[in-house]
Formats: C-alpha cells, structure tokens, sequence
C-alpha cells in the first residue's frame, strides 16, 4: 500500500510506518471535506437578485428634470369638480378581458374604469412603471424609459455609494465566512497530521489568499456592480416583460415599440376585447382642474392619486402638462386622466428637488 502523504509504500494498511499517518483516519478526514465542499456556498448568480433591483429602482426611478424652457400660457378659469359616473362603453364579449375585468372589479365610478385599463410592468432588470390600454385590440402605451435599458444612467447609478456599500457588505460577510471554515479545516489538518503537513500548508496559502481578498474588497465591489450592469445589457436585449392587470393576471410581452425621438413606446397585449380609456383634449385644460394618476407608485399597485392641473409647461422645445398629483417611480407611462375618465396625458417626470411638481406627456402626442 502506498501512503497518501508521503508516498511510502508497505504491506500494513492501518498505519504509515514512515510518517505515522493513520490511513482510515485520513480517509474519513477526506469525506468530511469533500462532504463540506459538495454544500451549497453562497451562490453568486448571474444577475445578483438585490443588486438588479436596486440598478433598477435607481436607474429607472422616472425621469428628473431641471426644467430651464420657459412656461407656456395657460387658461386661469379653474373649473369646479363633479362626481362623475363611469363612462357608458358596447357591451362587453363574453370572452373577452373587458368582460373579465367587469366580473371581477366592477368599476363605480369613471377613475375606477380607467384603473381597469391601467398595466403594472416589470422587465428582467426590476425596473417597474405603468401603461394603459388605448384601443380594444389591447394595445398599451408608456413611456420609454420604463421599458429600456440606458445602460449610461446604469453605469453612473453603479457609482451609487448605497449599492457599492451593500455589495462591499455582502463580499465581506461571504469571505469571513469562507475564512472561519477554512480556519476550523486547518485546525483539524493540524491536528490530524501536524503542522507541516501537505494539507496545512495548502489551507495556509488559501487562507492567505481570501485575506488578500478581504483587503481588496471596494474594488472587487465596483467590479461586480459594473459587471452587473453588463449583464442587464445583455439580459435586456432579448427583454421579456412581464404585464399584470388589475385582477392579478399576468401576460409576457417580447415585442415592444419604442419611439426614436419622444419617451413613448407601446405594445399588444396578448388578449382579446380590452378595456380601454377614452382620449380626452389637454388643450381644453384649465388651471385648477382636477386630474388623477392611476399607477404602481413603489410598487403598491393600482394606488389613484388626485392634484390639479397646474399649467402647461415646457422642456427642450417640447410641451407638457404640470400636475401636483403625485408622479413617483412606479407611476411613470400611467394615465393622467380627467373625472370623466379620459386621458390627457401620460405621465412622465417629477422636477429634481422638489416635491408635488410632475410632468405628462398631452394625450396629443401620443399615436392613436
């Protein structure tokens, strides 16, 4: 028999007449560190669950805006608020969503029938926001940023010092923990065969290793926060999307339409007979007009929140509506809509360091 430790070879099989070493001992120190390493470590996934939705909430978190362009004239009638009931719409198809939906969440009132016609999205890099429902072949409507991946807003977000931290926070919890077992192994190594032997020195040079590791720590978290969002790129350029209504349903998209020049995109849910919410005039806004965004603000989905019509307003040459209705991440490619019910725009940003100052896109610029 030839000692696993030293080589010697000899006839007895229970102990190493040059180095001392028991061979069933060594055998069952052999299982035991094969049985510690078969263990499920830490896994590091493609992706890192916490760190794609945290990239996602901080990059996709809406559009902020400095606005700079000059106001555009508003009408100053304010216009007194009524209780509106739910706009008369054919008959619903048995099969269809609208059907469905009316079974399931009967609207009361008009905000409710544009709930109704409102999308929840999350795409594969946890950015959330809304849509609706413009037509009754089911085609859906929000804004761009919601459903693109801007991989330069991703790289500057992975410079965020909450996300660097928690990686770095997580690295270190992970080494440690690599480093205690690897210190009870070198124990038992030592104890099972001495200090000098193979197996200790080979777990003193790991130990080594993850210490330099733990040492080098904020930039293998940078690493991992850029590699991140190399992985978003890909992942999202064979996106699919995940779209739920109001009852909890959930449809995949893979196809959607995004426009070149504007932050509008759309796309067909794979549905028949839909629910659906009438356009309405934002030039016939007047200051003081009620208005009501239906979205997922933070993700608490379906959440109606109520302003004015603040005026018209101006951003790089293009026109939008200001409301004090809030517009949070979640809300953003939902509906802006009238107590009748019908939509005048989309809504699209919030103004950087201020509160109850949201912007929408008017419903005339969106492609019916």
């Amino acid at each position: 028999m030839e000692c696993p430790k030293c080589g010697h070879v000899q006839d007895d099989d229970t102990q190493c007449a040059a180095c001392g070493l028991y061979f069933a001992k060594y055998e069952a120190w052999l299982q035991a560190r094969e049985a510690r390493a078969a263990e499920p470590a830490a896994e590091d996934k493609p992706g890192l669950p916490w760190l794609r939705i945290g990239l996602g909430l901080i990059v996709c978190a809406g559009v902020v805006w400095a606005l700079t362009g000059k106001d555009a004239p508003v009408a100053d009638t304010p216009v007194a608020s009524a209780s509106v009931p739910p706009p008369e719409a054919a008959a619903p198809s048995s099969g269809g969503l609208r059907a469905r939906l009316q079974a399931s969440h009967a609207p009361g009132n008009a905000i409710e029938a544009a709930r109704n016609a409102t999308v929840f999205i999350q795409t594969p890099w946890h950015a959330v926001g809304s849509g609706f429902i413009v037509s009754p072949d089911c085609r859906v409507v929000t804004n761009r940023h919601v459903v693109h991946f801007d991989v330069q807003r991703a790289r500057a977000a992975a410079s965020d010092p909450r996300l660097v931290a928690a990686e770095m926070a997580r690295q270190r919890s992970e080494l440690m923990a690599r480093l205690g077992q690897m210190r009870e192994s070198l124990r038992e190594a030592v104890r099972s065969f001495g200090e000098r032997s193979g197996e200790a020195v080979t777990l003193r040079l790991k130990i080594d290793r993850l210490k330099a590791q733990l040492s080098d720590v904020p930039a293998r978290a940078r690493e991992a926060l850029l590699d991140e969002v190399s992985k978003a790129e890909l992942y999202a350029r064979t996106a699919t999307y995940t779209v739920s209504l109001v009852d909890g349903s959930e449809y995949t998209v893979n196809r959607v339409d995004m426009s070149s020049d504007q932050d509008l995109a759309s796309f067909r849910l794979p549905a028949a007979d839909c629910p659906f919410i009438p356009r309405g005039r934002s030039t016939g806004l007047h200051q003081g007009e009620r208005l009501y965004t239906v979205g997922s603000p933070q993700g608490l989905t379906y959440t109606v929140t109520g302003g004015i019509f603040s005026g018209y307003r101006e951003h790089d040459g293009v026109r939008y509506l200001q409301t004090d209705a809030p517009i949070n991440p979640g809300n953003s490619g939902g509906p802006l809509i009238t107590e009748r019910g019908d939509v005048v725009g989309m809504n699209t940003a919030i103004l950087q360091g201020a509160q109850g100052i949201g912007f929408a896109i008017p419903v005339e610029s969106i492609p019916q």
